[in-house]
């Protein structure tokens, strides 16, 4: 061998140094056990042998062929290759280099730059083996570029990519299909998306065939990018370009996966086709969970119904399965549907809360035109039974908030008829937030008061506790009394006001003494927004029972004691100029 060809073989050296590195168990487990003897197995190729053989006992032609078909894709007539052909090739082409004094060539190089492919390679060796084939001055090969790319494609390198692809161009390298789909990975991997993409429609468009690899990994790139259109234009075509094998069917579940979870009808709806017609597939129930909740956001009746029915058949449904289909047909429009399927759920156990009713209501609040439907369907249901108090409060509400609880009332009237419970007081309360006239917040008064009378209305030591707690703790928080249990307060703002005006002090004195006994150390009421209102009304029918709060309210230098004070002196004053 000439001193031209051993400095050539030195110049690898380092490169070797390198990639030795850090793998010497994995060289152990390659090189550990040796086939002494020569292997005898017709047909097959030693160098290629499960464990690396004893490569004095092996003729340099086998090993080059050896190198040759380690480069190819394992498939029928190149399918006896080891597990780590990264290190087999590293191995083969070092002793090659060492012990047989072979010449580092273009194989050697294209050799190697298909172990960098690997993904225990890297960009870094990428550049050192063509740094090294220039200064050695070994032809470049296409092989060599199409390698490169391919190992760019698995360790992106943008700079390094742009050097080939002009190496190529000045070369006239033929871009070769498998080039193409090198370079639009490594785009996307990259994280040059947009380019990625356009650069896959160009490969779609060229007469040649696109590996479906390159579909997957788009498909799979996309999805965990949230590129969901993108994604089901490419499921799209990799479905006509094979059909539903096993491959194909991997991707199909985990499509659906990605395009549920991220509630993306058209993808979800795209592959659960498939899912609902082809026995084979099995999804999880998680998945099955995602669809039907695609189905219920995007209001897909069918879609809910058949992921329901799936999960029907592995178990009794859960709660949350229930809430899905009534907001599928909630957001479908159906409101029908909805209010009677809530109905169906109660009467077989389960009990409603308004938590389950907010879908209808949002649907009921989006269109109001479906509120004469909702109120249609409670009559309906009226025929066959007592309706859902939930059903007929999401009823109630819609009204009251889009037209004022006035337009509501007839409803509210009829309760104990049509659902045979009388409501409750967050019902009564939730009317007057939306009452405009003082009769109607009157009768809701009235009702309220019916309501008190049922629940535990016992008065809580708030001075006691509290400074029991602030031993302990300095962050303590004052006891709940039973309005703030009920919350009574917005109600009692609104209804005490409402009975003085209407003349009725004897129900507004009640509710006062309610309030003033929830906790009779602590005059939380003192402050309330209904006290001022009252105290004017009081003394403007000159009632005789405002003194009595007016003497509570007069203690102290508070805001409270300051505005009955401002009240009675500008009444005095009002009173002197009048006379």
């Amino acid at each position: 061998m000439s001193l031209d060809s051993e400095e050539k073989t030195g110049s690898l050296s380092a490169f070797f140094q390198e990639y030795e590195h850090g793998q010497a168990q994995q060289k152990s487990i390659e090189t550990g056990q040796h086939v002494d003897q020569q292997v005898k197995l017709e047909g097959r190729n030693p160098a290629l042998a499960k464990v690396l053989p004893d490569l004095n006992t092996v003729s340099v032609p086998v090993m080059v062929d050896a190198l040759r078909r380690l480069r190819m894709p394992r498939q029928k007539g190149n399918s006896d290759l080891p597990t780590n052909r990264y290190l087999r090739i590293l191995n083969i082409v070092r002793y090659l280099l060492r012990n047989r004094k072979y010449p580092p060539d273009a194989l050697i190089y294209e050799s190697l730059m298909a172990a960098m492919a690997d993904p225990q390679g890297s960009s870094t060796g990428v550049r050192k083996l063509l740094d090294d084939m220039s200064f050695q001055n070994v032809p470049l090969t296409a092989d060599v570029c199409y390698l490169a790319l391919e190992a760019l494609s698995v360790h992106p390198d943008y700079i390094l990519r742009q050097e080939v692809v002009q190496t190529m161009e000045q070369h006239w390298f033929e871009f070769t299909m498998p080039a193409k789909q090198s370079i639009a990975v490594a785009m996307l991997r990259e994280g040059q998306f947009e380019l990625a993409l356009n650069k896959f429609d160009q490969l779609l468009e060229d007469p040649g065939h696109v590996d479906l690899w390159v579909y997957d990994i788009f498909i799979l790139e996309c999805g965990r990018e949230g590129f969901f259109d993108e994604m089901l234009h490419i499921l799209k075509k990799r479905k006509f370009a094979r059909g539903s094998d096993s491959a194909f069917r991997s991707i199909q579940l985990m499509a659906l996966d990605m395009f549920s979870q991220g509630f993306h009808h058209g993808g979800t709806t795209f592959v659960w086709r498939d899912v609902v017609n082809i026995p084979i597939h099995s999804p999880s129930n998680g998945i099955i969970e995602n669809v039907l909740a695609t189905g219920a956001r995007h209001g897909d009746t069918e879609l809910a119904s058949q992921a329901l029915q799936k999960l029907a058949i592995r178990g009794k449904p859960r709660q949350q399965h229930n809430d899905a289909i009534v907001e599928a047909f909630a957001n479908s429009g159906d409101v029908t549907g909805a209010l009677t399927l809530l109905n169906l759920q109660q009467h077989n156990g389960r009990v409603l809360l308004r938590g389950t009713t907010l879908p209808v209501l949002r649907a009921l609040l989006k269109n109001r035109n479906l509120i004469s439907e909702a109120e249609a369907a409670i009559q309906s249901m009226r025929k066959e039974g007592p309706v859902p108090r939930e059903v007929l409060m999401v009823t109630i509400e819609a009204l009251a908030r889009t037209r004022t609880s006035e337009a509501a009332m007839h409803l509210f009237n009829d309760m104990h008829l049509l659902t045979g419970k009388s409501p409750r007081l967050s019902d009564i309360g939730l009317l007057l937030r939306h009452a405009s006239q003082t009769a109607t917040q009157y009768d809701l008064a009235v009702a309220y008061n019916s309501e008190l009378a049922k629940i535990d209305t016992t008065s809580v030591s708030i001075g006691k506790k509290s400074s029991k707690n602030d031993q302990d703790n300095d962050d303590a928080t004052v006891p709940k009394t039973w309005m703030d249990q009920v919350e009574a307060g917005p109600a009692f703002d609104v209804i005490i006001p409402a009975c003085a005006q209407i003349g009725d002090f004897e129900l507004a004195f009640k509710f006062i003494d309610y309030a003033k006994n929830a906790a009779l150390d602590y005059p939380a009421w003192r402050f309330a927004s209904w006290v001022e209102p009252f105290i004017k009304l009081a003394l403007d029918a000159e009632h005789p029972g405002v003194w009595k709060v007016v003497d509570l309210l007069d203690q102290g230098h508070d805001a409270p004691a300051m505005m009955v004070r401002k009240e009675l002196q500008r009444r005095r004053i009002q009173r002197r100029a009048s006379s």
